[in-house]
């Protein structure tokens, strides 16, 4: 483990992010991931079983507990529906699986800014003082399909492990993103990376993997409206693919055919979702893990 302040004024290699970081600092703790059997591409430990028994990963917010606005409207389960997963954007997007505290979950996450960068949630990184292992991206995952990736380097905000162990919260929200690095280029492109992205009464598409729909075999999306936009954190609705396994799904918003990933899902329940608003700390983030933290 890596915890390190650096100063960044640097070009990305990658089309992504083509203008220079500005001056800034950011703080972050950085690791290799790959635990057991990191050789196995094709399988290694994630075997077909371990994937199915494997847990939805989440973080379901009471109402009351996190402060979320009251309910809008009724929900029905078909308010999320089956994502076409062989389109843009989410064709970037897929199934993370890994290893915290010595039990193996699955969670979302997608390619964004960087052929070798994959965004998740950091609590699917980190959690309890332990660091994820095992960690691998089953991009395009549908019901055991899809392209498995292996991940070298996993990266979290320092203020996230500082407020990790604290219930969900929209404040805790802004720091709950993680950047890893795959050891293969993505073969399928990647969202951009939008920076403040949206803001109140914007609708964002998200995605994920919803343990509680299909067992969590098939990417679904939903659409929800910016209610609330506090710091860097944003609070939308509704969301119907509360109850795990759609954490550190994108939130996305597409102009001029250019998809932007603003946010990832923290928290929710069926009526809200937090996740962060992306900065240039996120910008700074990604170039230092592109880089194998050095």
């Amino acid at each position: 483990m890596r915890v390190t302040r650096l100063i960044w004024s640097m070009l990305l290699s990658a089309p992504a992010l083509m203008t220079p970081l500005s001056a800034g600092a950011v703080d972050f703790t950085c690791w290799s991931p790959g635990g057991a059997l990191l050789a196995g591409a094709a399988g290694g430990y994630w075997t077909a079983e371990r994937i199915a028994n494997a847990i939805p990963f989440g973080e379901t917010i009471s109402r009351g507990e996190g402060g979320l606005s009251e309910q809008r409207r009724s929900l029905k389960d078909t308010d999320a529906e089956r994502a076409p997963i062989n389109e843009a954007p989410y064709k970037f997007g897929g199934k993370l699986l890994f290893t915290l505290g010595g039990v193996d979950y699955t969670a979302s996450a997608q390619f964004v800014a960087d052929d070798r960068i994959v965004m998740g949630a950091a609590h699917s990184a980190w959690g309890n003082g332990n660091q994820a292992t095992n960690i691998r991206f089953y991009q395009g995952y549908a019901g055991g399909g899809g392209t498995l990736y292996q991940i070298d380097r996993v990266a979290v905000l320092l203020r996230w492990t500082e407020v990790s162990g604290n219930p969900p919260s929209m404040a805790r929200s802004q720091f709950d993103y993680s950047v890893m690095r795959t050891t293969q280029a993505s073969a399928v492109g990647k969202y951009e990376l939008g920076i403040d992205g949206a803001h109140v009464d914007d609708n964002v598409t998200i995605t994920g993997y919803p343990g509680r729909l299909d067992g969590g075999e098939y990417m679904y999306r939903e659409t929800a409206r910016i209610a609330v936009q506090a710091g860097t954190a944003y609070e939308a609705g509704p969301h119907p693919m509360y109850g795990g396994g759609a954490s550190g799904g994108a939130w996305f918003v597409t102009a001029n055919n250019v998809h932007k990933a603003v946010s990832v899902v923290s928290g929710g329940a069926p009526d809200g979702v937090y996740g962060p608003s992306f900065t240039q700390d996120t910008a700074d983030l990604i170039a230092i893990v592109k880089n194998g933290c050095p």
